[in-house]
């Protein structure tokens, strides 16, 4: 309860401070209280251009887009790729393990979760990295999926360093 209560006056906060804003930062500061007031009722459903807070670091997915090759790189027959343009911002106190297997991709037509591929460019996530407070990241994610996929779920699960699930993120995507 004490939790809850402190989170509700942190957004009250943000709120009355977004009202002295430009409507750029006003609409920055209601994206990310709209998702913690959505990880107090638990998991997050997003769209793409919003900014998502977690325990660790903001994020927005500007696009997921099917491309025909990446980097020289094309897909297996009867796949294809799907490229993710993400934005990390990191809020943490401390620098935040971050990395390709960190976002994943679902539908309902997988049998497992579907990960980016290891970089083949300096534009693509590297596969570990630390995200420093306050530091801005943008990375392309490169997925190979079949291309009989209609549509997808890029996907954040936190996880606690004991490996205990928190909220997930999920953003839909039709291809």
């Amino acid at each position: 309860m004490v939790k809850k209560l402190f989170i509700m006056s942190v957004i009250m906060f943000m709120v009355l401070a977004a009202a002295a804003c430009s409507n750029a930062t006003r609409n920055q500061v209601g994206n990310v209280v709209s998702s913690v007031a959505q990880l107090i009722k638990g998991d997050v459903t997003g769209e793409l251009g919003k900014t998502y807070a977690t325990q660790w670091f903001e994020f927005t997915v500007d696009y997921i887009a099917p491309v025909d090759e990446y980097a020289g790189y094309k897909p297996d027959d009867g796949n294809r790729l799907v490229d993710v343009f993400i934005k990390e911002k990191g809020t943490f106190d401390e620098p935040s393990p971050m990395g390709t297997f960190d976002f994943y991709l679902e539908s309902s037509l997988f049998d497992d979760y579907i990960y980016p591929m290891d970089p083949i460019d300096d534009s693509m996530m590297p596969l570990e990295f630390m995200l420093e407070k306050g530091q801005t990241v943008e990375y392309h994610m490169i997925y190979e999926i079949p291309a009989s996929v209609p549509d997808v779920r890029l996907m954040y699960t936190e996880l606690d360093e004991d490996e205990k699930e928190g909220a997930t993120f999920t953003i839909p995507y039709v291809l």
